[in-house]
């Protein structure tokens, strides 16, 4: 049986009226998710579930999109001479989406919360490629998680299986369950957020700025650090938003990073110019009730998860001026 559920945001802390036709679709949301399942006897064959006893795969907890009856049918070829390993309990918490740092933080961990509610296990299975990202490894260990690996050799056989499903069809959040990741893994500021923080791409593979001397240079004049993502553990990301009163960043994984600021800072995203589509980090700030900032920016294609941006420095001036007054 779904849930549905049903989301309410508030605007932009300095929304423009000409702009307000690029976030009105997301100020009221309704989607559905589907239920947690508690399965016994599961073969887990690499990126799917397959029980035996019902005959079912079950793709809508393992897929973005459920998969047909081909693609299932090539897995189970693809798995049949692999061998087999068996394991008493598990949680499944990951899609094709899950290695991407912000899908991890704000998809894969809430559905770890769900799982856990269920007191069946406190194990997470995950490929062994995941073992390779350093923000899985680091924010697992930092919540106590000792997660399960597997081989792309081998299948394996889950006596109790805990499926969690989506918590939020993307680029929704699940409010309370995005909270709860805050809680688990922000740090309490020993002192009053004092920290003003850009954190630049210009080290990142895609989805850069082509003035990024520009900003940085603006950034540094108003009293803001350059900081390079790449250069931090996930440990010292945490340590750094828990100080920090203004976070400013270009639409990005970066931005994910608000989830660990203190209740009261603000956001700044440097957005493409006439998206109305890509709101997940505009609807991340308001499930975190935090103060919401934007400029609009030239990209080099309308599709933001893959532009590079010139960004408006007379634009990303009067935002500062405005929260630096």
């Amino acid at each position: 049986m779904f849930e549905e559920v049903y989301v309410k945001r508030k605007p932009p802390a300095n929304l423009r009226i000409d702009d307000e036709k690029l976030f009105l679709g997301a100020y009221e949301v309704n989607f559905k998710t589907y239920p947690i399942l508690r399965l016994d006897n599961i073969a887990l064959l690499q990126d799917t579930v397959f029980s035996p006893s019902h005959m079912r795969f079950y793709s809508s907890h393992t897929h973005i999109h459920p998969l047909g009856i081909l693609p299932l049918g090539k897995r189970v070829v693809h798995c049949a001479l692999k061998k087999w390993k068996k394991i008493p309990h598990g949680i499944w918490i990951k899609d094709e989406w899950s290695a991407n740092y912000f899908h991890w933080i704000t998809d894969c961990l809430p559905r770890l919360w769900v799982g856990l509610d269920t007191g069946i296990s406190d194990r997470v299975i995950l490929h062994e490629s995941y073992r390779h990202l350093p923000y899985v490894t680091q924010s697992l260990e930092i919540l106590n998680i000792n997660p399960i690996y597997y081989r792309s050799n081998e299948n394996l056989w889950v006596e109790n299986l805990v499926l969690t499903p989506r918590t939020a069809t993307y680029p929704n959040f699940n409010k309370e369950l995005v909270q709860n990741t805050r809680n688990k893994l922000r740090l309490t500021p020993s002192v009053e957020p004092f920290r003003m923080v850009y954190i630049s791409r210009k080290f990142a593979p895609r989805r850069k700025t082509h003035n990024e001397v520009d900003v940085e240079l603006l950034m540094t004049y108003y009293g803001f650090e350059v900081i390079y993502a790449e250069n931090l553990s996930l440990q010292e990301q945490i340590s750094l938003m828990s100080e920090t009163k203004i976070f400013v960043s270009l639409h990005g994984a970066a931005l994910t990073n608000m989830i660990f600021l203190p209740n009261g800072s603000k956001v700044v995203e440097l957005r493409n110019q006439g998206d109305s589509i890509t709101q997940c980090y505009f609807n991340l700030a308001n499930a975190l009730d935090l103060a919401y900032y934007y400029t609009l920016n030239q990209g080099d294609t309308k599709d933001s998860i893959i532009s590079d941006f010139t960004v408006d420095i007379e634009a990303l001036k009067q935002v500062l001026d405005l929260l630096c007054d």
